[in-house]
């Protein structure tokens, strides 16, 4: 497990840490002791004096997943003090023996925080550092959903006797049963391209892209054939079947 992972960057030197010792109060946690837990109210915000502790996150699984591991000088829960009735979003708790911290009620922090432009601008570029990496985990997701939703209506068509099928996508029939615009069926059968999954496409003439070929040099002798003209409304596919069906079980998990 790392040590740090983005959105769990903030440290502060030891002169931040006595600044703040005016506004919050020495607690001791044993090992396994939380000092927040995920689900919470996010009432205080903590600055890690000594020890370790690690981040836990619980999935929609009940799965723990570990996270990050901080040390001294590292802050706890900063982002609960600016956000009116925030839930924690992951728990951490005692790593080592003992964790010294200091606890500091959300308004007490915001007015240490701004009494030292150096805390607050970490604490602004660590919050902008949190926003880019749920920005692309959003986008990463949101595309992995798209797939998702193209592969159970190729998934159904799909001849799973054969090691390399031939698949017709009606556009109109999976854009009635999907609501998804072209462009994004079109932008999920490229990933799946991409992947090497789709070994060969063929679009309607009306949408005015050319037919995807295998990249050159690659062996696909025992895999191809010759594939008809596109009908209008139909994008023919040529679809490696076990690696397409490994890849809808990892969407699943998405």
């Amino acid at each position: 497990m790392d040590r740090k992972k983005p959105g769990f960057s903030l440290k502060v030197n030891q002169e931040i840490t006595n600044l703040f010792k005016n506004y919050g109060k020495l607690k001791k946690f044993e090992k396994d002791d939380c000092v927040i837990r995920q689900g919470e109210y996010a009432n205080h915000v903590y600055i890690l004096l000594s020890g370790e502790a690690e981040v836990v996150r619980v999935d929609r699984f009940g799965n723990e997943n570990r996270l990050a591991v901080l040390g001294g000088g590292d802050i706890v829960g900063e982002m609960g003090a600016f956000l009116e009735n925030n839930k924690r979003s992951a728990t951490v708790k005692a790593k080592s023996l003992a964790l010294l911290a200091l606890e500091c009620p959300n308004q007490m922090f915001i007015r240490g925080l701004f009494s030292t432009s150096e805390l607050t601008y970490r604490v602004l570029k660590n919050y902008a550092e949190r926003l880019n990496e749920l920005n692309i985990s959003a986008s990463t997701h949101y595309q992995s959903r798209v797939m998702l939703v193209v592969g159970h209506y190729i998934e159904s068509r799909v001849d799973w006797s054969q090691k390399v099928c031939e698949v017709t996508v009606d556009i109109k029939e999976l854009f009635d049963r999907s609501s998804l615009e072209l462009w994004k069926i079109t932008e999920a059968i490229y990933n799946f391209k991409a992947l090497r999954i789709f070994n060969k496409i063929v679009f309607p003439a009306e949408i005015n892209i050319v037919e995807i070929n295998p990249e050159e040099g690659e062996n696909l002798t025992d895999k191809t054939h010759e594939l008809k003209e596109g009908e209008p409304n139909r994008i023919i596919i040529e679809v490696d079947t076990e690696r397409f069906r490994e890849q809808m079980k990892r969407l699943s998990y998405c």
